[in-house]
């Protein structure tokens, strides 16, 4: 994704000069949105220093880059149970492939919510 300019954001957690998690952000296009919309993840931490709130962080600052841009939302694929205490919801009018999913979610940062078809740049698809 970086290599195709496709990365808006990429932070990092460190420890002990270790990089312990990463979150990345990437444009998207949402079929009748308006603003600029972008899609969360994906989101790592270690394993072995899982559930000691680094995920939460980096997510609560990743928001806080988009609300500090003017952004007007953020996408992502994952838990319903994780991510609604970020404030992200699911909504059968917004759609990722042929079909809605509980876990396509979006967090409305301003304006109006997302409706419509979501499309990723291509290199996150990009093995």
């Amino acid at each position: 994704m970086r290599a195709a300019g496709a990365l808006s954001l990429s932070l990092v957690a460190v420890e002990d000069d270790v990089i312990i998690g990463h979150v990345a952000l990437s444009p998207v296009v949402i079929q009748d949105a308006v603003g600029d919309w972008f899609g969360l993840g994906p989101l790592s931490v270690e394993p072995g220093r899982r559930r000691r709130g680094i995920g939460a962080r980096l997510v609560d600052t990743a928001i806080a880059r988009l609300r500090a841009r003017g952004a007007a939302g953020c996408v992502l694929l994952g838990d319903p149970a994780y991510y609604r205490r970020f404030g992200f919801v699911s909504d059968p009018a917004l759609r990722y492939g042929d079909e809605a999913s509980p876990y396509l979610q979006y967090l409305r940062l301003s304006g109006r919510a997302a409706k419509g078809q979501v499309s990723y740049h291509p290199a996150f698809d990009a093995g």
